[in-house]
């Protein structure tokens, strides 16, 4: 272009629209014609600017760099060149001399006033098509830029989310610890006997973020099954759709499962066995109980791939390694699933205390997760594993027999009085237990414990089986005052299983005492709960209580 001006006799280095007014009105048609072609080639240069400065800017926002100024600035340019050879080509398209495309473009950038007399031919809203390029040029740079903003926002809220776990991470945890570092191992092989082939596969873990226990309810898919033991097996639970679950779970809580049979709702409480880092399936680990109906659905009639419904999380028998600097686990049987869930989120977390699990169980045939205990032992030196073995027939067993005693314990882990203790498994076993680090001076509120077994109905209790003239005539009554209805409450019998004789709907979860779904008001009478941590000192100053704790030898009424 600027070859041409000198051609033309124009000064050297001159802006297009100076140029323009230096121009003779009476340029030849080869002068026209070359002048277009340059002014067309400006208008390609322009947008050629333009496209690198939007690939620039989109290129600095993926890398996270903040100084693209050297993009804008090409866009600017580009913007003018387009700008500058579009008005070029106006001054003989439009049969306009070039000195008079210029000075309108003088008149604009110093505000001035526009004769009628010289003003163009006017389109849509008085406004030109030149007029319609410009703005659609800006447009589009506009949107680019709008876009790249957004883009930049999304990945700053991504970045507070992965950090958001750093705030809550223990304070007794090395630095990489607290990076969510995973490198857990459940089991992940198709059904089968055992699910050791595929012990050693790591699974994907993001951190953690704690939510208050839940009330969210709905369904999720079965995603796999895995038969730990004869009679227990392991069900991996995800989202119906896909992606993460609907919740947020901590090591140690405990889902109520919900069941349709024989046309009536069933529900069970059991614990979740995986970790939280995982955040797109969980694991329940259930045992089939003798005359259990909820286990017994579960190993006999689910499947892969079908929907099952599920409430909470709830619970507080949780450890995340921030309470204390080390943790001792005692397990007893199926009692092993929310300690395995804060074991292999610690383990998950490359956690630096010590962890001392110790396990009580029938046989070898009975110990669940088995092969991943000695996949972590192996990678974690941290990790120590005491198993003891009631009625183990096999001479090769070297370990332990028995039953745990104060002397296993004081073996397996030195120092205990200093240490937290987490404690779950058959209420006999428990309450044993307890006695035992009792003696041995461990402080009781360094000593956590949930009733993992508790009572599963038994069908004919969930099917409303009427009790018969003896047992109902030895038995105190319960009234429920909003429903207009009475039933025998036998010394044995809670009112939530009352309430189902008669068909009184009281809503309940975990039948455990700890999620507070059941509470409800005691009229009248008297009533003992052994569990109950589902209510708060203000309702137990208004007499709420727990239907599926409470049990009395006299007559009592509920608001139910």
């Amino acid at each position: 272009m600027g070859e041409m001006m000198r051609e033309m006799g124009a000064p050297p280095r001159k802006e297009l629209y100076p140029s323009l007014m230096a121009l003779p009105s009476n340029l030849s048609p080869e002068q026209r014609n070359e002048f277009q072609q340059k002014a067309h080639e400006r208008m390609t240069a322009g947008m050629g600017l333009l496209s690198e400065a939007v690939e620039a800017l989109s290129k600095s926002n993926a890398g996270d760099d903040f100084f693209q100024e050297q993009a804008l600035a090409r866009a600017r340019q580009g913007l003018l060149q387009f700008e500058s050879g579009l008005a070029a080509q106006r001054a003989f398209t439009e049969e306009k001399t070039a000195g008079s495309v210029a000075l309108g473009w003088f008149r604009r950038e110093l505000d001035l006033a526009v004769p009628r007399a010289e003003e163009g031919p006017q389109t849509l809203l008085g406004l030109s098509w030149f007029h319609y390029a410009t703005i659609a040029i800006l447009a589009s740079f506009a949107g680019s830029m709008i876009w790249i903003s957004v883009q930049r926002a999304n990945r700053a809220q991504a970045l507070l989310r992965d950090l958001a776990f750093a705030n809550q991470a223990s304070p007794y945890a090395p630095a990489a610890s607290r990076q969510a570092q995973a490198a857990g191992a459940p089991p992940a092989a198709a059904d089968g006997p055992s699910p050791s082939a595929a012990v050693a596969t790591p699974y994907k873990a993001v951190a953690a973020t704690t939510l208050p226990a839940g009330r969210w309810s709905g369904q999720l898919r079965v995603a796999r099954m895995f038969q730990e033991t004869a009679d227990v097996r392991t069900f991996r639970l995800a989202h119906p759709a896909e992606g993460d679950l609907p919740f947020v779970f901590q090591p140690g809580q405990f889902l109520t499962v919900s069941v349709v049979i024989e046309g009536r709702e069933a529900k069970r409480s059991y614990s979740i066995a995986s970790s939280p880092c995982c955040r797109s399936w969980c694991e329940i680990t259930v045992k089939a109980a003798p005359h259990g109906l909820v286990s017994s659905f579960l190993h006999e009639r689910v499947k892969v791939k079908d929907l099952i419904g599920a409430s909470g999380p709830y619970g507080k028998f949780s450890f995340r390694g921030a309470e204390a600097p080390d943790i001792v686990l005692i397990a007893g049987g199926v009692g092993v699933t929310p300690l395995m869930s804060a074991l292999r989120y610690l383990t998950d977390q490359s956690w630096a205390g010590e962890i001392f699990l110790i396990y009580a169980c029938a046989t070898m045939a009975d110990v669940i997760y088995r092969e991943e205990l000695e996949y972590l032992i192996r990678r974690h030196p941290n990790l120590h594993v005491t198993t003891v073995l009631s009625d183990e027939p096999s001479a090769g067993w070297t370990g332990p027999r028995g039953n745990i005693t104060k002397d296993l314990l004081i073996q397996a882990v030195p120092n205990l009085t200093a240490r937290r203790v987490h404690l779950c498994g058959p209420p006999p076993m428990m309450e044993a237990v307890k006695a035992m680090l009792a003696d041995l001076g461990v402080p009781s509120d360094q000593v956590k414990t949930e009733t993992f077994l508790g009572a599963e109905p038994h069908p004919s209790v969930v099917a409303g089986a009427p009790v018969s003239g003896m047992q109902a005539a030895a038995a105190a009554v319960c009234t429920f005052i909003r429903s207009g209805k009475a039933a025998p409450l036998p010394s044995d019998k809670t009112i939530l299983e009352a309430s189902e004789d008669v068909g009184v709907n009281i809503d309940y979860s975990c039948r455990q005492g700890y999620c507070g779904v059941c509470k409800t008001k005691l009229v009248s009478g008297q009533v003992s709960m052994a569990v109950e941590d589902g209510l708060t000192p203000e309702d137990k100053a208004s007499q709420i209580i727990l239907a599926c704790q409470a049990k009395s030898m006299a007559d009592v009424a509920v608001e139910a």
